[in-house]
């Protein structure tokens, strides 16, 4: 068990140090694959942000549609079907 522990915590060391490595991970702001990778996050929050807004308009559209009155040809037609 003593032998399992300490090879585990020795392979989390040197995971941790292959995970540091990255320059994502170091925050390098002067490099050129950091800045591409700000763009495509904020491009996709932007595609994300309008399809939302679209579904919503779309739901807004048809709640207020659905609050109309009835056309007068349409409110004939019910009328005369509660007679019969």
């Amino acid at each position: 068990m003593k032998k399992f522990c300490s090879i585990l915590v020795v392979s989390l060391v040197f995971a941790a140090q292959q995970a540091s490595a990255c320059p994502f991970c170091y925050g390098a702001k002067d490099g050129k694959s950091t800045q591409h990778m700000a763009v495509a996050i904020w491009f996709l929050f932007g595609a994300v942000m309008s399809v939302l807004g679209g579904i919503g308009a779309f739901s807004f559209k048809i709640w207020r549609h659905g609050r109309m009155p009835t056309p007068p040809h349409e409110q004939l037609i019910e009328d005369l079907d509660d007679d019969e």
